[in-house]
């Protein structure tokens, strides 16, 4: 007996010690594997681009916010905003001096938000100040540039029920008075694309869970319905579906998204498509202005500028909140932040300069206002260092971890956290293997079908066209003109 105990001593013995020299070899494997990084931020000139502050997604009371059309100009304005995106549900921004065409029911149903006041937009010589930089700020701040009116800005779906549907479009004529159907992201980012302009999924949360509040998503992979759904957006959408948000207004109703988010990059970065995560306020009122933003870094502050790094992904993204945590549970924040955090300030997380050196396998960060920086690959949190200096660089060798395909971070401080776009992964001399990605169908599939076949039959009558005119917003002129040909 004391032979078969002293037996059991020794393998034990041979077990504890031979586990660390196993995951010693693992991670020495790991290590000899050597990578090619395709990085969005790799043509950008550091010393020269300047990041230039954008807000991509917010309302005035020409759909359901408070603020008028001048008031929001104003607000961003004072607030540093270069670039600002007006995205009223189904109402098309044609210029912060230009009287939209209403959707009235809808103004009537957020009644306490909008008054049914009037939308008071800018007078000519005032948007021409405001685009050049000579317009007062309240507090008298001088600013060095304008700000850049962002066209065709509109978030499509509007009334769409039970959960919120919303997709954000720029520089296309299309959506005016456009309802939606329920699930039915595929018809506006299609109708988007072929009229040649970009789009961005909203808060996806509130319509993958719509009980936002509930913890039961928090930290577990999202239905692969949902991953395949967006990811075939993405890929029947190359170039135009630019992204989705991964980050809203204080995070209440996004914290799972970043979750999704790592999950479809999986189904399209094999397939050679990257779509990027994208912050915004979503304000409807003065104090949420703030919230999140987007800093896109580029040679010059225009139009043709900003649309390209919507495209590329030369931009990150900075919330003043974050209450979400990674698929392996671990916290984006040492600590959940969120009622005590200053949305007035700009002392926000900033990465200032990235370098790359794919002989070595390395990846170099240099930012502001940070103590704590994250690592991701696909998915899952692979580092974190806390403490950091912001006057040193923080690096990273990709060798000593095993990583399929992409590897993204972000870097938190005591006003926010800020997000990188992800940085594609390839071993050495090999490409992704392509991912089959179904198409889903859905009850929207069947909706979106019965909706256009009562809209070319039903609701052709003159009376429900005038009802469609006038309540609705309804443009038949802009239908005509962005109507595919045979």
């Amino acid at each position: 007996m004391k032979k078969f105990f002293k037996l059991i001593a020794i393998t034990l013995t041979l077990i504890i010690v031979a586990m660390p020299l196993t995951a010693a070899a693992g991670n020495a494997a790991a290590s000899q594997k050597r990578y090619e990084i395709t990085s969005p931020y790799e043509n950008i000139n550091w010393n020269e681009w300047k990041a230039y502050k954008a807000q991509l997604h917010c309302h005035t009371n020409a759909s359901d916010g408070y603020l008028t059309v001048d008031e929001s100009v104003q607000a961003h304005y004072d607030k540093g905003y270069d670039i600002l995106a007006i995205t009223d549900h189904g109402t098309l921004n044609r210029g912060w001096n230009a009287e939209p065409q209403l959707i009235p029911i809808l103004r009537l149903v957020k009644y306490e938000r909008t008054q049914m006041a009037p939308i008071v937009p800018l007078t000519n010589d005032a948007y021409n100040s405001y685009l050049n930089g000579t317009a007062s700020t309240t507090n008298g701040t001088i600013r060095e540039n304008g700000m850049i009116d962002v066209p065709l800005g509109i978030e499509l779906n509007f009334a769409t029920p039970v959960a919120d549907c919303h997709l954000t479009g720029y520089y296309a004529e299309y959506g005016q008075g456009l309802m939606g159907v329920f699930g039915d992201y595929e018809t506006p980012a299609a109708g988007v694309n072929e009229a040649g302009g970009i789009t961005m999924l909203s808060h996806i949360g509130e319509y993958v869970y719509p009980d936002k509040d509930s913890e039961d998503h928090v930290g577990k992979p999202i239905d692969e319905y949902y991953v395949n759904k967006f990811a075939r957006l993405f890929l029947d959408n190359p170039g135009s579906a630019v992204g989705m948000g991964i980050n809203s207004a204080t995070d209440a109703h996004t914290r799972c998204d970043r979750i999704l988010y790592d999950q479809i990059l999986k189904k399209t970065i094999p397939n050679d498509v990257v779509p990027w995560g994208f912050t915004f306020s979503d304000s409807h009122d003065a104090e949420s202005i703030n919230f999140a933003y987007t800093m896109h870094y580029m040679p010059e502050l225009s139009n043709e500028e900003l649309r390209a790094s919507m495209e590329n992904g030369t931009f990150f993204s900075v919330s003043h909140y974050s209450n979400g945590v990674e698929l392996n549970g671990m916290r984006e924040l040492p600590e959940y932040i969120e009622e005590e955090v200053n949305h007035e300030s700009n002392d926000t997380p900033l990465v200032t300069k990235m370098e790359i050196d794919d002989e070595n396998d390395t990846v170099t960060v240099w930012g502001e206002n940070f103590d704590t920086i994250t690592w991701i690959a696909d998915g899952k949190v692979i580092e974190r260092t806390y403490d950091c200096n912001e006057n040193e660089s923080i690096t990273i060798d990709l060798k000593d971890f095993d990583i399929n395909y992409f590897v993204r971070f972000y870097i938190t401080g005591e006003d926010g956290i800020c997000y990188s776009q992800p940085l594609v992964i390839r071993e050495e001399n090999t490409q992704h293997e392509a991912v089959d990605v179904p198409v889903t169908k859905d009850i929207s599939t069947f909706l979106r079908d019965l909706i256009s076949w009562l809209d070319k039959i039903a609701f052709q009558n003159p009376g429900i066209r005038i009802f469609k005119i006038l309540l609705m917003g309804y443009d038949p002129e802009a239908e005509a003109e962005t109507a595919p040909t045979e």
